[in-house]
């Protein structure tokens, strides 16, 4: 929320001003203190600036690999990196401008049961990503690499689902009240149990082949599949 995203300003803001009051000599013994303290030792090695396994556009992003020793540019990203575990568990992906997790790669990942409302995943990699009872209402997945997503008894409420990829992927009793769904939704594993009330389908053509599918009863909202789809 904007406390937690004040909050990390002012962490980042803390930092920078720390960097640029110590003298070299205090540099130099700062950096020893940090490298033996115990939450650096317990990483391993100095914290990167990006999150695990987090890329943007394909690539990896950028990261300190020093062991032993910890320059004034990445004594920043230490400082950043502590300051980010002391306000609790960030997102694992952070983009400028509030964009979420778009353009990152976030293959293999858990997001069960996660609370990701409104949250952005535009041409985001998400292969293989379980996203099992995740609160995903007004989440956009434009252009994203969906396949084999476990969506089942995610809330997508919402949800922008236009032109991205959904090769096998599961929405096993998920909600799509009021999803936009495009022709790739016909790719998916199995739509059994979900509700598409009110979600606004590509074509008539995709309603129909979605009928075809279509069976079960969404467990959380009572509704059937076919009643959803208008069967």
């Amino acid at each position: 929320g904007s406390s937690s995203r004040f909050v990390l300003l002012a962490a980042m803001a803390l930092c920078v001003f720390s960097i640029a009051a110590l003298s070299s000599a205090d540099y130099s013994s700062a950096t020893q203190r940090l490298s033996s303290s115990p939450a650096v030792r317990s990483i391993g090695r100095i914290p990167r600036l990006t999150c695990v396994h987090a890329k943007r556009e394909g690539r990896s992003m950028p990261s300190h690999n020093s062991h032993s020793h910890i320059s004034r540019r990445n004594f920043g990203a230490v400082g950043l990196g502590m300051a980010l575990a002391g306000i609790g568990k960030a997102s694992w992906a952070i983009s400028g401008g509030g964009k979420g997790y778009s353009g990152y790669t976030i293959e293999n990942e858990d997001f069960s049961g996660r609370d990701l409302v409104g949250e952005e995943f535009r041409g985001t990699m998400a292969k293989r990503v379980n996203f099992a009872g995740a609160k995903l209402q007004n989440a956009q997945f434009q252009k994203a690499d969906l396949r084999f997503v476990d969506f089942t008894g995610a809330d997508l409420s919402g949800a922008a689902l236009e032109q991205c990829t959904l090769e096998d992927a599961i929405f096993k009793d998920a909600i799509l009240e009021n999803a936009y769904l495009g022709e790739p939704i016909l790719q998916a594993a199995t739509i059994e149990g979900a509700d598409f009330t009110d979600a606004i389908i590509a074509s008539s053509f995709t309603q129909r082949e979605l009928c075809k599918k279509a069976k079960g009863v969404n467990p959380q909202t009572g509704v059937s599949t076919r009643e959803s789809l208008n069967c």
